[in-house]
């Protein structure tokens, strides 16, 4: 009984640093407004969550949401993983430039360079898939350092389009560069990006992921 309480008081922590981050930002966000928000002692959220620990959840529970409903309703129309990546990214910024509060949240974290290394982790793995299906060959130092690239590119346009109308043919644009920054510099030939981008496109403009959400 302790031990689901436990459970039970560490996940409402965690939704209540969500709408406080939403609300507030990530560094303005403290333990002393979680703790009065969630009434619990401020010792007891340090217990469960360090921040950046916090920031980590939000970023992987954001992915696999999207990586989820991907699987479950998306992935049958799509032909490789080059796809499945272009659509996850496509949802991904969609939702992130969709809402101001969302979109300032992610800015300042990549402006702080903070974006949680598990979640880097988790796109470099399906970056390596689509470079194997695809039999470009590239060795580990040559990929981190195309995927040290992508990381520095993707950051500095998000941080310079911040202000892009999400309905404007730029965005579409930006849309379609940021998940093939790392193939592109690896080798992955701009004929097959093209094609697969064209299907990818195609298959995210009738999806309907308003349930998505990285913060509420």
């Amino acid at each position: 009984m302790q031990y689901a309480n436990g459970i039970l008081t560490k996940e409402m922590i965690y939704q209540t640093a969500r709408e406080l981050m939403y609300e507030n930002g990530y560094k303005k966000t403290t333990y002393q407004m979680i703790a009065q928000k969630a009434a619990v002692p401020v010792g007891l959220v340090n217990y469960h969550f360090k921040k950046q620990e916090l920031l980590n959840r939000i970023y992987m529970d954001y992915l696999h949401q999207i990586k989820d409903f991907i699987a479950s309703q998306v992935e049958v129309l799509l032909d490789n993983e080059l796809q499945v990546h272009m659509v996850q990214s496509n949802i991904m910024m969609m939702q992130i430039f969709s809402d101001p509060h969302i979109l300032s949240f992610h800015l300042e974290v990549n402006e702080s360079d903070l974006v949680p290394g598990e979640f880097h982790q988790a796109v470099r793995k399906k970056q390596v898939e689509i470079l194997k299906y695809f039999h470009v060959d590239i060795t580990p130092e040559s990929y981190y350092w195309c995927a040290t690239a992508e990381y520095g590119a993707r950051r500095e346009l998000i941080l310079q389009n911040k202000d892009m109308d999400i309905r404007s043919s730029d965005f579409q644009r930006l849309l379609d560069l940021l998940p093939t920054i790392a193939v592109r510099i690896a080798g992955l030939s701009p004929v097959i990006i093209q094609q697969n981008q064209k299907k990818a496109n195609e298959i995210s403009a009738g999806l309907d992921y308003s349930h998505i959400h990285m913060l509420p």
